[in-house]
């Protein structure tokens, strides 16, 4: 098992990644910006990606005016200088939140990424 969560991670690490534009053009310019980000890190192969793209992106109609909100696609090459910058975790997708440019973070497990109301509820408490 641990070999096998090894051997994602170091696959993980090797795939360029790619960030789709949503509220910000780039997870730069969110990051200077004042309003806080949500990010989702997925791929397209990994469980529950499609689920959770469907729930950021209502929560993008919702919280729009509030957050960022920025996807990185870890199966596309255009991303690449994030693989270098930020630990990405293995267990795709996930959501994380930063706020104050990047000073602080949360991430949001699976299984909360997989539910509306634990990611509105974090959303609400992160941005207060």
């Amino acid at each position: 098992m641990i070999k096998k969560v090894v051997l994602l991670f170091l696959f993980i690490f090797t795939i360029l990644f790619s960030i789709q534009r949503s509220n910000a053009a780039t997870f730069e310019e969110a990051m200077s910006q004042s309003k806080p980000i949500a990010l989702i890190v997925y791929a397209d192969w990994a469980d529950d990606s499609q689920s959770m793209l469907g729930i950021f992106n209502q929560l993008e109609q919702l919280y729009g005016s509030s957050y960022n909100f920025v996807k990185i696609n870890i199966a596309k090459p255009e991303a690449k200088a994030y693989n270098q910058r930020f630990y990405i975790y293995p267990n795709l997708p996930y959501i994380m939140l930063f706020r104050d440019k990047g000073r602080v973070s949360r991430y949001l497990q699976k299984d909360c990424a997989l539910n509306s109301s634990c990611i509105k509820d974090k959303m609400d408490i992160f941005n207060i």
